[in-house]
């Protein structure tokens, strides 16, 4: 088989600034699919990705006759401008607001001339899946599909309280894996002789004990509904809870309603969680989420290891000619 042919291009965004992309094309003697797929990175690292995650994808799907384009949005790799924040979680804020949107417009603007006979499918990791759900449903181009790796469901922030996102299921998965070596000697001696992870294990306690809370603010809230108002002392000022991201909610919908989805998470990412537990139990019927959400068993939030990352493209790919190129 001869090698991909890949080309590094710049093109403008509607501002003016100057970005920088890859455009890997299949080798010539494999057939072009009338598919192309379009991603950015998930915010802090270059187009190469997370564990090289994008650059990955890109062979994958170019070997198989899908062409891929993947830039490095404003501010970040080899485009122009710059970050300002000085914290990583508001950076993430700022990125599922929409960041990233007029990036999007831009390679939109110049993939459109050369690839207009082709479906095309935005994809992406973590900040990258919600960038190319945000800059595809909030565009005048018509995106046939949605393949989204990670993608985060709740909105970030340095102004949000992050004891309550660790999700329950992680916390029993590990305390059972705890319990069951109670009567274990080298565990126990492990734990006496301070080798244990503490931490850990606190994090997860804490965990179930702050789900409790929850359970009880939530009854005593609907019982607080029920009855008549009546004026209270003010509060002190907390910090406000981690809660879905209405962005996400709107370009969702609006997504599903045109396009076909493809959500893909580890089994071992909290993000799971908040898909399903948070935004899927609100938002979507059972057989709705089933349609759309794929798992990839023992995945972390990055797919750090190349199986995992294997796995999850046989997912898109087996979505893409039994969904997307059918339609």
């Amino acid at each position: 088989m001869s090698q991909l042919e890949e080309e590094i291009v710049d093109f403008r965004t509607p501002d003016g600034s100057n970005l920088v992309g890859i455009l890997s094309r299949p080798p010539k003697d494999v057939p072009e699919q009338k598919a192309l797929l379009i991603l950015s990175h998930s915010g802090l690292v270059h187009k190469a990705g997370s564990h090289r995650g994008q650059h990955n994808l890109a062979h994958y799907f170019a070997s198989r006759g899908y062409p891929v384009f993947r830039f490095d949005p404003v501010g970040f790799g080899d485009s122009d401008g710059f970050t300002p924040e000085h914290i990583n979680q508001d950076l993430f804020a700022s990125i599922e607001s929409g960041r990233f949107v007029s990036s999007y417009t831009g390679a939109f603007d110049y993939l459109a001339p050369r690839f207009k006979d082709h479906r095309w499918v935005v994809s992406g990791v973590c900040g990258g899946a919600i960038s190319s759900l945000l800059g595809g449903a909030e565009n005048r181009h018509p995106i046939a599909g949605y393949a989204l790796i990670s993608c985060p469901v709740v909105l970030d922030g340095s102004n949000f309280d992050y004891s309550r996102r660790e999700p329950p299921q992680m916390a029993v998965k590990m305390l059972k894996m705890y319990a069951s070596k109670v009567i274990n000697p080298k565990a126990i001696w492990r734990f006496v002789s301070f080798q244990s992870d503490y931490k850990l294990m606190w994090k997860m306690l804490r965990t179930m004990v702050l789900r409790t809370v929850d359970k009880i603010f939530r009854r005593k809230k609907k019982a607080a509904e029920a009855k008549p108002a009546v004026a209270e002392a003010p509060k002190a000022v907390e910090k406000p809870r981690v809660a879905l991201s209405a962005r996400f909610i709107k370009a969702s919908r609006e997504a599903m309603q045109r396009s076909k989805m493809l959500f893909i998470y580890g089994n071992n990412d909290g993000f799971l969680w908040e898909f399903t537990d948070l935004y899927a139990a609100a938002h979507l019927s059972n057989a709705k989420r089933d349609e759309v959400l794929r798992v990839v068993e023992h995945s972390n939030h990055m797919f750090q290891w190349t199986e995992w990352q294997q796995k999850a493209f046989a997912l898109i790919q087996e979505w893409l000619t039994s969904t997307v190129l059918l339609s």
